[in-house]
C-alpha cells in the first residue's frame, strides 16, 4: 500500500487550460476607392464642360451681349460721317415740289457741309412764270472752338472705347469663367475622392469593431474598446454621408457654372485629381513683366489716361469763343420751264464769319478743371493697378510655390500616417495596446489622404489663376478639345 501510494504520489500534474486565442483582424486596405459618376449620367471632359459654359453660361452671354450693344452703338457713331442724302416730294391739285438735301460732316476739321437742290411748280394762275429752281450749298468751319480732329472724332472714339472696353471685358469674364468651371470640374474630383476616403475608413473602421467583439467575447479587451470601436465606425458612416452630400452639391454648382440646371443628368468623366505638381518656374520678374504688357484690365486702365486727357483738351478747347467761316454757293431761277429756270438761274457767292461768346463762363472752365482733375485721378489709378498687378503675380506664385511644398510634406504625411495605422493595428492584436491608439491613427490617415486630395485640387485652380494674373491665360489653347 506504502508502494502505491508513492507511485500515485509521482503522477504529472495535470496541465494548465491553453489561454484563449485572439481572433484574427482583417487586413485593411491603403488605397483610395475610386468613386465614379452615377450609373446611367453624361459624362464631359474638361475641354467640353469649357465648351459648353461658353455657349450656356449666362453671365458671359450678359458679357457677349453688352459687346454687341457697343459695336452698334460703335456703328452709329461712326453713321455720322456718312452723307446723309434726303429727298422729298409734295404734290398738291395745283402744285408740286420735289427736293434733295444734302449733310455731311467733315471728318478731320470739324466743319460741316449742307445743301439742298429743287424744283417747284407753282399755280400757273398766280404766277406767269410757275416753273422754278434752286441749288444752295453751305460750308462751315469753325476756326476756334471745335477746330481739329480732337472736337470732330470725340464722340467717336468714345464710342470705339467702348467698344475696345467691352471686348476686354468679355475676354476677361471668358478668362474668370474657364477658372471656374476647372475649379467646379476639380472640385467634385475631389469630392469623390474624399466619398472614397470616407468609405475606406468605414470599412476599416468597421473591421475593428467585428475584431473588438470578437475579442471580448474572448476576455481579450474590455466592453469600453467595443463602445469606443462603435463610436469610430459612426463617425466613419457620418463622414461618408456628409461627403456624399458635398459631392451632389459639387456636381450642381459644376452644372450651374454651365448654365444648366440642376436636375441635369451631366457630370465630370471619371478619373482622379491630376497628382503632378511639377517644379519648373519662370523667374518672378519674368512673370510681373509679362503681366505688366499682357493684362487687359492693365490695358484699359492705361486707356483711361488717354481718355481723360482727351477730354480735358476738347474741355480747354471749349473755353476759346467761337469764330465759324462760312462759305456758301446759291443758284436760284424761275421760268415757264425747269430747263430755263435752271439755265438762266442767279448764281451767288458768300463768305461770312460769326463769333460768340457766352459772358457767363462757370459751367465751362468747371468741366475745364475737372477734366483736370480725373486726369491726375487716372494716373494715380494707372500706379495703383498697376501696383496691385505685381501684387496679385507674387502672390499667385507664392500659392503656387507653397501648395508644391505642401504635396510634398502630404504625401510623406500620408506614408506615415499609414505605418502608424499599421503598427498600431500590430500592437491591437498583440495586446500591447487598446484601440484607442488605432482609432487615433485612423484619424490622422483620413486627415492626411484628404488634405492631400485637397491640395492636389488646390494646385490646378492656383496653377491657372497665375496664368490670369499674368495675363497669359488663353481659354482657346488652354481648353483645346
Amino acid at each position: 500500500m506504502l508502494t502505491e501510494a508513492a507511485g500515485a504520489q509521482q503522477a504529472p500534474p495535470a496541465p494548465d487550460p491553453a489561454p484563449p486565442q485572439a481572433p484574427p483582424i482583417e487586413r485593411p486596405e491603403f488605397r483610395d476607392e475610386a468613386i465614379g459618376p452615377a450609373p446611367g449620367a453624361e459624362t464631359v471632359s474638361l475641354a467640353q464642360a469649357v465648351a459648353l459654359a461658353m455657349g450656356g453660361n449666362y453671365t458671359l452671354l450678359g458679357a457677349a451681349d453688352r459687346l454687341e450693344r457697343a459695336r452698334l452703338q460703335h456703328g452709329d457713331a461712326l453713321a455720322q460721317f456718312y452723307p446723309k442724302l434726303t429727298p422729298s416730294y409734295r404734290r398738291a391739285s395745283d402744285e408740286s415740289s420735289f427736293e434733295l438735301a444734302l449733310s455731311q460732316k467733315l471728318p478731320w476739321t470739324g466743319g460741316s457741309l449742307k445743301g439742298s437742290a429743287g424744283f417747284d411748280r407753282l399755280p400757273q394762275d398766280q404766277v406767269p412764270l410757275d416753273r422754278a429752281s434752286d441749288l444752295s450749298l453751305t460750308l462751315t468751319q469753325p476756326l476756334l472752338r471745335g477746330l481739329g480732329p480732337s472736337a470732330a472724332f470725340f464722340d467717336l472714339r468714345n464710342s470705339r472705347r467702348a467698344k475696345i472696353a467691352q471686348q476686354r471685358a468679355f475676354e476677361l469674364q471668358k478668362q474668370r469663367l474657364v477658372i471656374q468651371v476647372a475649379e467646379a470640374y476639380y472640385g467634385v474630383l475631389l469630392q469623390r475622392a474624399l466619398l472614397g476616403v470616407a468609405r475606406q475608413s468605414l470599412k476599416r473602421n468597421q473591421a475593428l469593431l467585428t475584431a473588438s467583439d470578437a475579442r471580448l467575447k474572448v476576455g481579450l479587451v474590455s466592453k469600453l474598446d467595443v463602445f469606443r470601436a462603435e463610436l469610430l465606425a459612426a463617425q466613419a458612416r457620418e463622414s461618408e454621408v456628409a461627403a456624399l452630400t458635398s459631392l451632389q452639391s459639387a456636381i450642381e454648382t459644376f452644372r450651374s457654372h454651365l448654365g444648366l440646371a440642376p436636375s441635369v443628368d451631366l457630370e465630370p468623366e471619371a478619373g482622379a485629381l491630376p497628382d503632378d505638381v511639377g517644379d519648373d518656374q519662370e523667374p518672378l520678374e519674368a512673370l510681373v513683366s509679362r503681366a505688366m504688357t499682357h493684362r487687359l484690365d492693365l490695358q484699359e486702365t492705361r486707356d483711361q489716361v488717354e481718355d481723360a486727357r482727351r477730354t480735358a483738351s476738347l474741355a480747354r478747347q471749349d473755353l476759346l469763343p467761337q469764330v465759324d467761316l462760312s462759305l456758301g454757293y446759291t443758284r436760284a431761277g424761275r421760268s415757264s420751264s425747269f430747263s430755263d429756270a435752271w439755265n438762266l438761274a442767279d448764281r451767288r457767292v458768300s463768305l461770312s464769319f460769326s463769333t460768340s461768346y457766352p459772358l457767363e463762363t462757370t459751367a465751362t472752365r468747371t468741366r475745364a478743371a475737372l477734366a483736370g482733375i480725373d486726369v491726375e485721378v487716372s494716373r494715380r489709378n494707372l500706379r495703383q493697378r498697376e501696383q496691385e498687378v505685381e501684387a496679385e503675380v507674387r502672390g499667385a506664385v507664392r500659392n503656387l510655390k507653397h501648395i508644391r511644398t505642401s504635396v510634398d510634406l502630404q504625401r510623406r504625411a500620408v506614408e506615415v500616417a499609414v505605418q502608424q495605422y499599421r503598427l498600431a493595428l500590430l500592437r491591437y492584436e498583440r495586446g500591447l495596446a487598446s484601440n484607442f491608439d488605432v482609432g487615433e491613427a485612423e484619424g490622422n490617415l483620413v486627415a492626411a489622404r484628404s488634405a492631400l486630395a485637397s491640395l492636389l485640387k488646390s494646385y490646378q485652380a492656383s496653377r491657372l489663376e497665375l496664368e490670369r494674373a499674368t495675363g497669359t491665360l488663353d481659354p482657346d489653347r488652354e481648353f483645346a478639345p
